[in-house]
């Protein structure tokens, strides 16, 4: 398995799971708009569609999905 599919596996695990936690305490649709993002990204980067860069989109949906998982994290 090449290392980009493994990236796209954790970083899907993480996406999804954050943003269903999102979705589940009451949100608008940005978490739904995430998650396909996610999914058209992967769908590129298998293409070979300007990898880079989508590459880079799904990293910066990792580090969006991270920061709303912060509340859940350090709640007191």
């Amino acid at each position: 398995m090449k290392k980009i599919h493994v990236f796209n596996i954790i970083a899907g695990i993480i996406i999804i799971v954050s943003m269903s936690l999102v979705i589940a305490g009451g949100s608008n649709n940005i978490p739904y708009f995430l998650i396909t993002l996610f999914f058209i990204s992967y769908l590129m980067q298998v293409r070979n569609f300007v990898e880079i860069v989508w590459v880079m989109l799904t990293g910066l949906l990792v580090v969006w999905s991270l920061g709303s998982l912060l509340s859940h994290l350090f709640a007191p």
